[in-house]
């Protein structure tokens, strides 16, 4: 009872929960990277827009670097395999798209704001009404579904109902020249006349193709194959003189329109004569006074038959077959208006996306903004380099560029939609702006930079390790393939290598295991699967640049009897460490030595801290300190135990005998009865109330994987005594050993940590070697894993954070976070403070922990009552108290003042993110953004330093989340949608007086609101028809997961972010814990509107 009446005393005030309403906001915000497993391409060339369908439902469009709209299906039967997307048409110049399932459904989305909304819903049943084939018409009234059965059935857009005529495939029979006596099967194409709008050009699956007159309803005139070739598709020019029509047997033929007698070439197959695979898409243009024919597929069989090819013939006689590493699902070819003359070729792979000039003889490889291959070799870590700074930034870019010097410079051509005024004035607002760098390790061995600072995801450096490695000639690599104009050969056919997706390593130990980069020096650090440390930085003007070095530090040497088991280490290549060997520099990067750790097992967890010269790494049998700028080694530490004297590979085993683990468990078990009858270390803490805790049983000490080495941090704090801060090195292990390593470095590197350090000369003073030694020893007693150490300051703000020679505000406190609990201690004595059982409490484990900064504006008489209720809180934020590092900024136009908070948040491995207030650990937020059964996702997850994630949720795409309100990155970019008839007709017929009037008032005048002002006005009105239209409906979305069909619904209840309260803030009211998640607005979230409708409305503070 008396622990109750503590835990109600210290629940949080009114304005505190506002406080955190205006503080915290989970939401989902933005997808980077490829669509994982694309099935449907569509492109419009009157609005410029790109659409991309996948097998799981998702639909995503493209305009312009900025505009990205995103959809998802939802399931009908309950089969995943009916999401799949077979076929998208756009409806020219609206805005809107069809799409077709393999549910033969057929769709209508409009976008709605920086969402994709279906509005219009109609299901085909039997199997001759099996959809084959979709055109729209050019006056975007009329849809003509070609199906299996060989009909056609025309749906009119705007009631989207079928209509008559039906074009019946025995009516088109008796109309054709009696020669033809098959039935002519599937609709594979269907073609509008450009300059004769009544007519259609027709393609059957077996060899008949006709042009079709509306207005008679009768055939004009017939074309027949010789032979009846299996038919896959046409296409016609922009005259509406001419069609290509291609077939299943590697032919293709161009028939005049005028004229139904075959051309003389009709047979002609490209790779032939041999027997050919078929023709998948065939496009046919001009460059100058040549012509341009493009078509994937179409290899000879038996010899080339896998490979998954492009070809572009050109009748100057210069061919090109572009061979990709991956399947081609469909592309398409833009044209300059009005003309048929070829531009910019953009093949959508099942891995990529690629584009190339067709303007230019050598057709060069365009270098698209969005829709980049994160996996074009396996992603094995990612690592977030948060607030990087200008300096930084344009050296990385520098760097980049003379990577790019072979793409073509052709403007992308693509450039749908429009963009907020508020976009555009962010991206012309960058003086010293700082920036936000994704570093992705890959299993070939580079590391790839990658800028996320907005929408879009921008690959702009690649850095690259297996040319270190290897014997003298074993490696040689001139660029990426996408960029290289060489020919594999001089036969036929001419390939070409294209592509950036490569999934195959020569050698898995070159893969990237852990990175560290400084955000202000540039100084790059790779550690590898089999013990390899490189150390590289972005500084090109450095003038002690010299050979590549190379050094080795042995953790087991000195034990008698080990045994290494797993792989040897990587040999680096003689020729790079001759005495006169020339520097190795790789577009503006210099490489300037290599770290072997022995044994050579996979380095685990890294730190680097660039103004001390100082780099540690991890293994799993100890921890390795080095000094990169005299490249010496300073000190290891093995952390094995005693009993493991063998090792192989990762796993250490201890050959202990049958007997001993026998007797070792039933120890186990006598001792977890014991302790589970005697809980007297149920011991409450005094700052709040705990429910009642599950009992976590100790662990052995003789763990195997104990002695591997989880975390490591440098940091400047008060070790010895409270008035002077030493630098120092913390180590941990999964055993919940946590070592500190006390740091004597010479006058110049202490000097560099309290003044800014001068760009000149501090070389003269390095005689004086850098040592380190043991100061104290922390051992945890519940022997968990420790995945993270930080220390902070009065503020909360974490020392190795801070600007060189900055100290913090003290007292300092250390976190240790292992995965069952948060521990706070005292600096220097170590004394415990606060701590907070999550794994007792609620039976989740932490994976990562990271420290974040919110900030809102907050009104003076809240910030004085916020004074008033909680002095350590106000004055630890508000800008006028002692942690003026924590505020951002002062006043606004004195009516608001910017309030700034540093928080702790956390994800765990049921994929729920809790941000929890530092040194308190009050949960603030918890939100279950990772399903929990997504391991990739939930090991991938990095945080910045402004409150956002970002974690994979497939093998190509990222998924951005906030939780901070005031840093959201998310698409603004929007597209121009023309009304249909019938909703004017029925918003005239349903709306009042007072709406009708609103809404000429809404058309007539200039938007001036700037929340609102990026809003087309006709998608606003188009609002209020469409909910009405989703009450009844099954059309529940959300992004990717399917909320009513999710065998997993604990875990989704959350992953809206339209609620104002969840389930967790009502179980957690013992913990004082409020959990907001409301969010007025999601672009992302798909199912935004359909939940806006359901939401009770929160009640006013």
């Amino acid at each position: 009872m008396l622990k109750f009446i503590r835990g109600k005393g210290q629940q949080p005030t009114a304005e505190r929960q506002r406080l955190q309403k205006d503080l915290f906001a989970y939401r989902k915000t933005a997808q980077h990277g490829f669509p994982h497993k694309p099935s449907a391409l569509a492109y419009d060339p009157v609005a410029k827009l790109m659409a991309i369908g996948t097998q799981t439902g998702a639909i995503k469009v493209f305009g312009q670097p900025g505009v990205e709209l995103y959809a998802q299906h939802t399931l009908v039967n309950n089969s995943a395999a009916e999401l799949n997307v077979q076929l998208l048409e756009w409806v020219y110049g609206t805005g809107r798209i069809l799409s077709l399932t393999a549910a033969n459904q057929l769709i209508l989305w409009e976008p709605v704001g920086t969402t994709l909304v279906p509005i219009k819903t109609l299901p085909f049943d039997g199997k001759l009404k099996k959809v084959s084939s979709l055109c729209c018409s050019l006056n975007k009234d009329v849809l003509w579904i070609g199906t299996e059965g060989g009909n056609i059935y025309q749906l009119d857009l705007s009631s989207f109902t079928i209509r008559e005529p039906v074009i019946y495939h025995d009516v088109v029979l008796e109309q054709v020249p009696p020669t033809y006596k098959l039935n002519p099967g599937a609709i594979e194409s269907i073609c509008q006349i450009p300059n004769a709008l009544n007519k259609l050009i027709i393609a059957y699956n077996r060899g008949l193709c006709v042009l079709w007159d509306m207005d008679t309803s009768s055939v004009e005139r017939a074309y027949i194959a010789p032979g009846h070739g299996q038919s896959v598709g046409l296409s016609v020019n922009a005259t509406g003189t001419e069609f290509s029509w291609y077939h299943a047997d590697g032919s293709y033929a161009t028939w005049s329109i005028d004229n139904g007698e075959p051309p003389q070439n009709v047979n002609y197959v490209p790779y032939g004569p041999d027997p050919c695979k078929s023709i998948n898409r065939l496009y046919k243009g001009y460059r100058g006074d040549n012509e341009v024919i493009v078509f994937s597929g179409g290899m000879p069989r038996s010899a080339y038959g896998d490979h998954n090819c492009v070809s572009v013939h050109v009748s100057d006689g210069h061919k090109l077959c572009l061979d990709f590493t991956s399947k081609v699902i469909d592309f398409f070819v833009t044209y300059k208006p009005g003309t048929d003359c070829v531009e910019v070729l953009i093949v959508l792979l099942e891995e990529e996306l690629c584009a190339y000039d067709l303007t230019d003889p050598n057709i060069l490889a365009i270098k698209a903004p969005y829709l980049h291959s994160v996996h074009a070799s396996a992603v094995t870590c990612n690592y977030l380099a948060s607030q990087v700074t200008q300096a930084v930034y344009e050296r990385i870019l520098r760097a980049g560029d003379e990577q790019d010097i072979d793409y073509s410079n052709i403007d992308w051509p693509i450039t749908g939609g429009v963009l907020s005024d508020d976009a555009a004035e962010s991206d012309e607002d960058e003086v010293a702006k700082e920036y936000e760098i994704l570093l992705t390790g890959h299993e070939d061995g580079s590391v790839k930079f990658w800028d996320c600072t907005g929408v879009l995801l921008k690959p702009i450096y690649n850095f690259k390790t297996a040319g270190i490695f290897g014997n003298e000639h074993e490696y040689r690599e001139d660029g990426p393939a996408d960029t290289s104009t060489e020919q594999l050969d001089e036969g036929e056919p001419p390939f070409r290598k294209a592509g950036l997706f490569d999934p195959y390593s020569d050698d898995p130990r070159l893969a990237v295991k852990k990175i560290a980069f400084c955000t202000k020096k540039g100084q790059l650090i790779v550690g590898g699967t089999a013990g390899q440390i490189i150390i590289a930085d972005f500084d090109t003007a450095a003038e002690d640049q010299s050979s590549l070095k190379y050094n080795s530090m042995n953790l087991v040497s000195d034990r008698d009897g080990f045994i290494w088991k797993g792989h040897d280490q990587l040999n680096v290549r003689p020729n790079l460490l001759e005495e006169n060997a020339e520097p190795l520099t790789e577009n503006g990067v210099n490489i300037t030595g290599v770290l072997q750790v022995l044994p050579p097992a996979s380095i685990t967890c890294m730190a680097l801290e660039a103004n001390w010269g100082l780099v540690s790494g991890g293994t799993a049998h100890g921890l390795v300190l080095f000094d990169f700028k005299n490249f010496v080694p300073v000190f290891h530490r093995c952390t094995l135990n005693p009993n493991d004297l063998t090792g192989a590979g990762e796993q250490l085993s201890r050959r202990k005998s049958f007997k001993k683990s026998l007797r070792e468990s039933f120890r186990k078990l006598r001792k977890g009865r014991s302790t589970r009858t005697n809980p007297t270390n149920q011991v409450p803490t005094t700052l709040e109330a705990r429910p009642v805790e599950r009992q976590i049983e100790a662990r052995c000490a003789d763990d195997g994987l104990g002695s591997m080495v989880r975390c490591l941090l440098f940091a400047k704090t008060y070790v010895t005594n409270v008035n002077i801060t030493s630098p120092t090195l913390w180590s941990a292990t999964n055993a919940s050993t946590v070592s500190v390593f006390l740091l004597h470095l010479p006058p110049a590197q202490t000097a560099a940590t309290t003044v800014p350090p001068a760009s000149g000369n501090a070389t003269p003073q390095a005689s004086r070697r850098i040592s380190a030694q043991l100061a104290k020893e922390i051992q945890l007693k519940h022997r968990a894993p420790v995945v993270g150490i930080s220390i902070f300051d009065q503020t909360g703000s974490p020392v190795d954070q801070l600007n060189a020679g900055e100290n913090g505000s003290p007292p300092h406190r250390l976190l240790i976070a292992s995965e069952e609990q948060f521990k706070v201690f005292s600096l220097p004595q170590l004394k415990p403070i606060n701590k907070y059982k999550l794994t007792a409490n609620e039976g989740a484990r932490i994976r990562r922990i990271h420290f974040g900064s919110f900030s809102c504006r907050i009104s003076p008489e809240l910030l004085q009552s916020l004074h008033s209720g909680s002095p350590t809180k106000s004055v630890r934020s508000h800008g006028e108290g002692d942690g003026v590092g924590n505020v951002s900024a002062t006043s606004a136009a004195g009516r608001s003042d910017l309030y700034h908070e540093m928080a702790l948040i956390c994800l765990t491995n049921m994929g729920d993110i809790m941000v929890l207030s530092v040194p308190e650990l009050k949960r603030q937020l918890n939100a279950a953004a990772v399903r929990r059964e997504d391991i990739n996702g939930i090991s991938s997850l990095c945080f910045t330093n402004g409150g956002e994630a970002l974690y994979m949720i497939s093998s190509s795409e990222l998924q951005r989340i906030a939780l901070s309100t005031s840093k959201v990155v998310q698409p603004t970019g929007m597209v121009e949608v023309e009304p249909l008839e019938s909703e004017e007709n029925e918003n005239t017929s349903q709306a009042n007086e007072g709406d009708e009037s609103d809404k000429d008032a809404e058309a007539n005048r200039e938007p001036t609101n700037t929340a609102t002002g990026t809003q087309q006005p006709q998608a606003t009105v188009r609002a209020r028809p469409l909910e009405l239209n989703a009450d009844g409906s099954s059309l529940h979305l959300t992004n990717g997961i399917c909320n009513s069909n999710s065998p997993n619904r604990a875990n989704e209840t959350i992953t809206s972010s339209m609620g104002d309260i969840t389930v967790d803030s009502v179980r957690d009211h013992l913990n004082t814990t409020t959990t907001t998640l409301c969010s007025t607005t999601t672009e992302e979230t798909v199912d935004c509107l359909c939940l806006a409708r359901k939401r009770i409305k929160p009640q006013p503070p």
